[in-house]
C-alpha cells in the first residue's frame, strides 16, 4: 500500500459510530475535491448535485445526482468536481466497529474488515439510496431519531451492497515502495519544471512504464495530475489580493502565461482574470 498517501488525520465518530460531511463544490468546475489518498474506513458518497469525477482503484467513474459511490478500505481514491461543479454527502464509518459475536457478522463484515471482500465502486440502487437518504436526514438534524436507528440503517447498508460483490480479487497492496516516494515527491514539487521524461529519469523508470504504472496505481494520466494540482494551487493564489497572473502562472510552474491562461480556460471556462474578477 502506498503508504504516503495514507489519510492520517484521526476521523471522530459521533455516538451512531458514523461520521458525516456535505461538501459544496458547484459552480467550480475541475477543482480537486479529495486529493489521491487512501483509508482504513469506509465512505458512501451520494451525489446532490452537478458531477464527481471519483478516479478509484485504476478507473475514472463520473457519478451524476443520485448515484452512490462506494470507497472501499484502503482503495486509493481521488475526485474532481466535474463542468459545473458538484455537491455530495459522505457517510464514513469504520466496519469493524459494526462487528459482533454473530454468525454473520462473521461471515458478511469480517470479510470486508479482512479486504478480502470489496464491492463495486458506482452503484444505481434505489433501495440503497433511500438508506442513503435516511442517513443524511439524521446526520443533518432534519429527523430526529435514535442513534441506533442510524445504526441499523448502516447494517441495512452493507446488506444490499453484498449484491454489488466484485467477482474479481480483493484488493491488491502495491508492493513497489519507490512509487509511494515518487507520489510524495510529485506532490511536493508540481510546481517545478516536472514533466513524465524527468520522473521517471529520476527514479530509474522506462518512461513509457512509468507513465502505464502511474495511472494504473492513482486512476489518472501524470499529466492530468500535475495540471490538477497546479490549477488548485493557481486558484488559491489568485484568490489572494495583489497576485498578478504573470507571477502566479510562474509559481504554480508555467514558463508561458498565454499557455497557462489558455490551461485555466479550457479547465474551468473562465479565464484567470476573469476569475479574479469574480472573487473580487
Amino acid at each position: 500500500m502506498l503508504d504516503g498517501h495514507k489519510e492520517l488525520t484521526p476521523v471522530i465518530y459521533g455516538e451512531n459510530a458514523i461520521k458525516y460531511l456535505y461538501s459544496d463544490r458547484m459552480g467550480e468546475a475541475g477543482r480537486i475535491c479529495f486529493p489521491m489518498h487512501w483509508h482504513e474506513r469506509m465512505e458512501i458518497l451520494y451525489i446532490d448535485k452537478g458531477c464527481l469525477e471519483l478516479h478509484c482503484g485504476g478507473e475514472l467513474y463520473r457519478l451524476y445526482l443520485g448515484q452512490i459511490a462506494v470507497i472501499n478500505p484502503e482503495q486509493l481514491h481521488g475526485g474532481f468536481s466535474g463542468n459545473e461543479g458538484v455537491s455530495y454527502h459522505t457517510i464514513m464509518f469504520d466496519v469493524s466497529r459494526f462487528c459482533n459475536n454473530t454468525i454473520a457478522s462473521d461471515k458478511y463484515l469480517l470479510p470486508v474488515c479482512q479486504k478480502k471482500i470489496i464491492f463495486q465502486n458506482k452503484i444505481e440502487d434505489a433501495q440503497l439510496r433511500k438508506l442513503a437518504d435516511r442517513i443524511v436526514s439524521m446526520q443533518n438534524g432534519q429527523t430526529q431519531e435514535n442513534p441506533l436507528c442510524a445504526i441499523g440503517t448502516v447494517y441495512d447498508m452493507l446488506g444490499i451492497l453484498y449484491k454489488y460483490r466484485k467477482k474479481e480479487s480483493p484488493i491488491q497492496h502495491s508492493q513497489d515502495s519507490q512509487y509511494s516516494e515518487i507520489l510524495e515527491y510529485i506532490n511536493g514539487h508540481f510546481t517545478d519544471p516536472i514533466c513524465a521524461r524527468t520522473i521517471s529519469a529520476r527514479f530509474g523508470y522506462n518512461e513509457s512504464y512509468f507513465c502505464r504504472r502511474f495511472k494504473k496505481i492513482t486512476g489518472i494520466t501524470f499529466s492530468r495530475y500535475i495540471q490538477a494540482l497546479r490549477m488548485e494551487q493557481a486558484q488559491k493564489l489568485l484568490e489572494e489580493k495583489n497576485s498578478s497572473v504573470g507571477t502566479v502562472a510562474i509559481q504554480c510552474g508555467f514558463t508561458d502565461v498565454s499557455y497557462f491562461t489558455k490551461c485555466f480556460k479550457n479547465l474551468f471556462g473562465f479565464t484567470p482574470t476573469q476569475y479574479q474578477n469574480m472573487k473580487s
